[in-house]
């Protein structure tokens, strides 16, 4: 029997939700702090001479198991502090009646010691180990972003991990959280041989159940791309490159990996020398493909620092100049939503940097002056009527990947139109090697997985080979090599 490993799926062009969503300030992180957790606050609060932070840069909301708490939930929220080169972790725990501070800790900066106690809280710790207890590697360089492995779900300390995007170092640190100390721990670290100016950074949890699949992006606008390594820290490749083409990226500011059910495997990088933002399609295996774009007009002048989206698929841009987040729809065809301006009342901001989604919440940074900070808000989905996602323009059969390939290799290709449609592997010669489908295929995005075998289920030699794509008269060929 001929064995059975050519996959076929169809990766749909869904639905692109066009409702705006309603954006409501809250207090810091739902707690009894003020809505904007700044400098000057802390001043009042702690006297001019306290430790604060220096310019909040980006950060992470991670929600924490009943388990080792007590029978409390908490959360942290952990934000890069660049200038004075730490991370500031905010403890909070989770009440019926709300979320309560507890402490602040920094971590990575060569201090002897630092604590910060809210009122009435009984449960305070040492925040940082002297000195001479300090390792270089847990000590960070221009700290510029963090992402999580849990964004939306429990963060599980047994097995996720926080990855922090170390500029000054050129590389991704890997972090584990400690339940009974309540303290980061330092796991690892990479990408320093390959990174040369890393911005962003955003973890890909393809919802596969298997961590192993999983993936982390780094923009570098030092290098025009983006950068793939997997969940374990191991370079994949990278795309990119610079121009103004659908597919390449000069300046890469922000990335940011899609958590919409609706819209998964979408990857959105923003691209500030070219005033937009890019939609790649990326899946545990096969090619990065670019599918769509967004121009920001030159009027008032973009400058586009971050990226991230909500539960509903919608598409998060901050413009530092502007003062002001873009909300673009899954599908980059329209503005949902304008929000924000220059101001200190809760909703506008003082050059934002920052913005991150977790689930219903989001967190902007600012990092102008004292009275910025970090500012908290509640998302609700809108409610409103759905916009079909318009189907590929183009009949196309991409590059297979990886080429050249081993054992099996993925070949993706745009059907405009629904229609009988063959795909075939040839030889040299322009012999059949194999009939992979020829069906009649619905229109979209289509995937199939070769397993290197000729028709009658044998495995075939190393060499050159080609894959050809029809349907009527629409003929599309690629050249792919076989190595074993």
């Amino acid at each position: 029997m001929i064995r059975n490993v050519v996959i076929i799926v169809a990766l749909a062009w869904s639905a692109a939700a066009v409702a705006q969503p309603v954006i409501t300030p809250t207090n810091f992180l739902n707690t009894r702090e003020p809505a904007r957790m700044c400098n000057n606050y802390i001043h009042e609060q702690y006297g001019s001479d306290f430790g604060a932070f220096a310019q909040p840069t980006c950060g992470a909301l991670i929600r924490m198991p009943e388990e080792g708490y007590l029978n409390k939930n908490r959360c942290l929220y952990i934000f890069c502090d660049a200038p004075a080169h730490r991370l500031m972790i905010y403890s909070i725990t989770e009440e019926p009646s709300g979320r309560t501070p507890r402490t602040v800790k920094d971590y990575g900066l060569q201090v002897a010691e630092s604590l910060w106690v809210f009122e009435g809280d009984e449960n305070t710790d040492s925040v940082t180990a002297p000195v001479e207890d300090r390792t270089p590697a847990e000590c960070f360089s221009r700290p510029v972003d963090v992402a999580v492995s849990s964004c939306g779900r429990l963060f599980d300390p047994g097995s996720d991990h926080i990855f922090v995007l170390d500029e000054g170092n050129h590389r991704i640190a890997k972090l584990a959280y400690d339940i009974a100390l309540d303290s980061l721990i330092w796991v690892e670290s990479f990408g320093v041989s390959i990174l040369k100016m890393p911005s962003a950074i955003d973890y890909a949890d393809y919802a596969d159940s298997d961590p192993n699949n999983d993936d982390i992006y780094v923009t570098d606008p030092g290098l025009s791309s983006v950068l793939r390594f997997s969940a374990s820290g191991v370079f994949e490749t990278s795309f990119g490159g610079w121009g103004s083409g659908l597919a390449s990226i000069c300046y890469p500011t922000g990335v940011a990996v899609s958590t919409s059910p609706e819209f998964p495997n979408r990857i959105y990088v923003t691209d500030s020398h070219n005033h937009r933002v890019v939609r790649y399609y990326s899946g545990t295996s096969g090619p990065i493909v670019a599918e769509r774009l967004y121009v920001f007009p030159l009027i008032p002048w973009p400058l586009i620092s971050s990226v991230d989206t909500d539960l509903e698929g919608n598409v998060y841009i901050v413009n530092s100049f502007t003062n002001y987040i873009t909300v673009l729809d899954a599908a980059l065809d329209h503005i949902v939503l304008t929000y924000g301006g220059l101001g200190y009342e809760p909703g506008q901001f003082d050059y934002p940097i920052d913005v991150y989604i977790d689930n219903h919440e989001m967190q902007v940074c600012e990092h102008f002056a004292d009275s910025s900070g970090i500012q908290s808000f509640l998302i609700e989905a809108g409610q409103g009527k759905r916009a079909s996602e318009p189907l590929p323009h183009q009949f196309q059969l991409y590059q297979n990947y990886p080429n050249p390939f081993n054992s099996s290799t993925t070949f993706f290709f745009d059907l405009p139109q629904e229609g009988y449609t063959n795909l075939v592997i040839y030889n040299l010669l322009g012999q059949r090697v194999r009939t992979l489908f020829s069906q009649s295929l619905p229109p979209g995005r289509h995937r199939i997985i070769w397993d290197g075998r000729n028709q009658a289920g044998d495995p075939i030699s190393s060499g050159v080979y080609f894959s050809l794509l029809s349907q009527g008269r629409k003929v599309k060929v690629v050249k792919l090599l076989l190595l074993k």
